[in-house]
């Protein structure tokens, strides 16, 4: 048989069943969401560390950059290669300058006018023809052709000319030198048509032997 437990007298006090202690402390937010509060404090981290590098890398940016600037204002101030002047060593007007098994010699330099050619075939000129005269001697051991692009003008402010073909063909003093196969020791001598602006002050001429044999300087300035 069931028990019965005797019904409460009027103002008989009911006490908790025993084994029932006070009412359990509520937990923190953080204690209770571990999870989160572990990937917080590992993404603040990460921001401290990418401050710090940031930082860092700023530094040494602005280093690389007052370099950068540094180095601009040293190549803005140094001559480029097409301004440097001739060398002041350069041989002049009628002496030998050897090159790639040739001598070439300056005979002179003179103003051609503004248009060359005979009664059939002639052309004119974007600014001002220009003559250089030269001889080319073959001085090496076996025949070797010279090409009317062998030579380059270089006017007082460093830019450079290439020879007119077409004028130097036209001109009635001499085409021997357009294009011209020289045996060994044998020579070459006729002009060579630049077209120059009007403004140009030639100063040197730069001749070459042709392959890997560079270039070597005239002095033509006078």
């Amino acid at each position: 048989m069931t028990q019965q437990m005797p019904p409460e007298q009027p103002g008989q006090m009911t006490f908790p069943a025993q084994g029932s202690g006070a009412p359990e402390k509520k937990k923190s937010w953080f204690a209770r969401h571990k999870v989160l509060t572990g990937l917080g404090g590992a993404i603040v981290l990460i921001i401290v560390i990418s401050v710090a590098a940031g930082g860092g890398d700023k530094g040494s940016d602005e280093a690389g950059a007052g370099g950068a600037s540094e180095t601009t204002t040293t190549s803005e101030n140094a001559p480029s290669e097409a301004e440097k002047p001739a060398a002041s060593g350069a041989p002049g007007i009628g002496t030998a300058v050897e090159s790639g098994g040739f001598a070439f010699t300056v005979i002179s330099v003179e103003e051609a006018g503004a248009e060359v050619g005979g009664e059939y075939f002639q052309t004119a000129a974007q600014g001002r023809f220009v003559r250089v005269t030269v001889n080319v001697a073959n001085i090496g051991d076996s025949p070797k052709y010279f090409f009317t692009n062998a030579l380059t003008l270089v006017d007082e402010k460093g830019r450079s000319f290439n020879a007119d073909t077409t004028a130097t063909l036209y001109d009635q003093s001499n085409s021997d030198v357009w294009i011209t196969e020289i045996n060994p020791g044998n020579a070459i001598e006729g002009g060579i048509i630049f077209d120059l602006p009007a403004d140009a002050v030639a100063t040197t001429l730069k001749v070459s032997g042709g392959g890997f044999s560079g270039s070597e300087e005239i002095n033509i300035a006078g």
